[in-house]
């Protein structure tokens, strides 16, 4: 047996204090009678209840005792483990989402759960086959059902953490397709909890197993760290256990110590800093929390100080202040905004057309705000009432930090994507934001900003800015990214080729330009990419950092919600049975019973027997 939330035995301290209640004298009022020849057995009671005499037994206190202890160990989610069976095909997943790196277990989560699988693979007998799904970003087949007991191990040896969250629905399918048509199937899952649910509860053509893994939720992460613009650098740091702990932040600029913060946490509680005493010629900052925990990704946090590539970007607008602030926001942008009348062809990094698209060759990369009717690279029609704002993919790194349910558009174009465009943001009718993949990159809003409240929105300037990512060159540079998040990397108009060397040190060479999406990005730190011009070197880098409060708040969870295809017919392979639903089920039938107990006055039984004693 193991428990999952052994922090939660501290309700057992009930069990004390509750027979402290009985030592307590019970103070009664005094009242003059005339004989006491009829109330001999109360003042038996009396002596019974003096402070500090030796306890004598009660059915009130038995039941009280046991309840508190079957509620108190039912909290600790007690469960019976042993090693699963394997059935005529096991399909093991193991869960690869970033809170698996933690070390509450040895030698990690994702560690544990590798061996767990090695352990079933060592079990195969004849006829029995066993296949292995890892759960990343999307699920992975690392081995199909085999009884190769080599094979399965040589997989494992495969398997690695991922930067994002597992795909359990992907990883549930997968395995579906697997046991489809294989009488004697099973799953067994190994995970904390932390794998990414779908949106309606998974269904098995098989028994699932659901092995926890970890022990904790104690961790303190730095969840965000950003300088303002007088240059302050600002800092979030969270405790998402319940202990306090009391921490140092080490400052490094350039990689080295420039400061200590001293930081004292409550449990579940969150504290802002404000440190002003970044040296003036620092390229990169660093902050590291010290001591570290069980969960090393979030313990350390980076900013790119160096100051961006300009980027000249001309706005072609009749008015439009909305793009205007927008764009000003970004640092290192040079903003020219001129009318429709006054536009000019000339040598921009990019080009927004508002209302308005220009005779001839359209100069790229362009964003397009409600073209005419007709014109533009993607035709728009007639002016519908497009619905409801729902986003193309939530995934999509465009729509980051872009929450789009208070949007409400009163009216846009109607459209069809053409090949080689892909839909960010739609609506119940038609797309309204259409981004162009490949070289060269454009975009189109099919509506007028002015006829939505998207302007007023905080999504607006988040979403402005993630376009300027995707379409100006170089648009990654100093900019923060999530583990295992792809990272576009814009070629410069002359570059030759690129080499991105990551925190490990080692160096990746992209060529020739458009670069493919550079996806090597599960290890958090500061990346550098190198693009050879005809002019000579360019260097710029980006930062990969955990910044996602649903990872970093470790605590293992439940199993996931199932809804079964077919009723099973093979037997549960053994796992980890939590049996805390039973104990707080009897919990409750323990406390109605001491009610009853108490309504029937059960203690007239004891004060008689007393009441004998007294009279002897």
């Amino acid at each position: 047996m193991q428990f999952l939330l052994p922090g939660a035995g501290l309700a057992l301290l009930t069990v004390p204090a509750i027979v402290l209640l009985y030592f307590l004298k019970v103070r009664r009022p005094e009242v003059r009678v005339s004989t006491l020849m009829f109330w001999r057995r109360f003042v038996a009671d009396r002596q019974a209840n003096a402070p500090w005499q030796r306890l004598r037994l009660s059915l009130l206190l038995l039941l009280q005792l046991l309840g508190a202890v079957v509620l108190g160990v039912g909290l600790m989610r007690p469960g019976l483990i042993g090693a699963a069976g394997i059935d005529a095909t096991t399909v093991v997943m193991i869960d690869a989402s970033p809170s698996m790196a933690a070390t509450d277990v040895s030698p990690s989560r994702f560690g544990a759960a590798v061996e767990r699988a090695r352990s079933l693979a060592g079990q195969l007998r004849p006829g029995q086959q066993m296949a292995v799904i890892l759960l990343g970003d999307h699920a992975q087949l690392l081995a199909a059902p085999t009884g190769d007991s080599s094979l399965l191990r040589s997989a494992l040896d495969r398997a690695r953490p991922s930067g994002t969250a597992g795909d359990f629905a992907e990883g549930i399918s997968l395995a579906n397709s697997i046991l489809t048509g294989r009488p004697g199937g099973s799953i067994v899952l190994y995970s904390d909890g932390h794998s990414r649910p779908p949106s309606s509860p998974a269904r098995v053509v098989a028994p699932l197993t659901y092995q926890s893994i970890g022990s904790t939720g104690e961790n303190v992460a730095i969840e965000t760290m950003t300088r303002s613009s007088s240059g302050s650098v600002f800092l979030r740091v969270t405790n998402y256990g319940r202990t306090t702990r009391d921490l140092k932040i080490e400052m490094r600029a350039d990689g080295r110590l420039v400061d200590v913060l001293q930081v004292k946490l409550d449990g579940n509680t969150t504290t802002d800093l404000t440190w002003s005493r970044l040296p003036a010629a620092a390229q990169v900052l660093e902050a590291k929390l010290t001591p570290g925990d069980a969960f090393a990704l979030d313990d350390k946090a980076w900013l790119v100080i160096a100051e961006p590539p300009h980027h000249s970007v001309l706005l072609v607008t009749a008015e439009n202040g909305f793009m205007q602030k927008a764009l000003k926001l970004r640092r290192g942008l040079d903003l020219t905004t001129v009318k429709p009348a006054d536009y000019k062809p000339g040598r921009y990094d990019l080009v927004v057309f508002d209302g308005f698209v220009p005779a001839g060759k359209l100069p790229e990369p362009a964003l397009l705000i409600n073209p005419p009717p007709g014109e533009g690279p993607v035709p728009l029609g007639a002016a519908i009432d497009p619905g409801s704002v729902l986003p193309g993919d939530v995934r999509d790194p465009l729509l980051s930090h872009v929450s789009l349910k208070e949007v409400h558009i009163q009216s846009a174009a109607t459209v069809k994507p053409p090949t080689g465009w892909r839909t960010v943001i739609s609506a119940a009718a038609d797309p309204l934001l259409l981004v162009k993949e490949g070289e060269p990159r454009d975009a189109v809003l099919t509506f007028d900003l002015h006829h939505s409240d998207l302007p007023l929105q905080a999504a607006f300037p988040i979403l402005v800015q993630n376009l300027l990512d995707y379409l100006l060159p170089g648009g990654f540079e100093n900019q923060v990214f999530a583990p295992g998040q792809p990272v576009t990397l814009i070629a410069e108009p002359d570059a030759r080729w690129a080499d991105v060397t990551g925190p490990d040190g080692r160096t990746t060479r992209l060529a020739p330009p458009p670069f493919p999406p550079f996806t090597a990005t599960s290890q958090p730190g500061v990346y550098t990419v190198r693009q050879q011009l005809s002019s000579g070197e360019r260097v710029s880098r980006f930062v990969v950092q955990l910044q996602n409060p649903s990872i970093s708040r470790i605590v293992p969870g439940a199993g996931p919600f199932l809804q079964p295809l077919d009723r099973p017919t093979a037997p549960l392979p053994r796992g980890t049975l939590e049996i805390w639903p039973y104990l707080v089920a009897a919990a409750v039938v323990l406390l109605v019973l001491e009610w009853l107990v108490y309504l029937t006055n059960p203690t007239k039984f004891l004060i008689s027997r007393r009441s004998q004693e007294a009279g002897r």
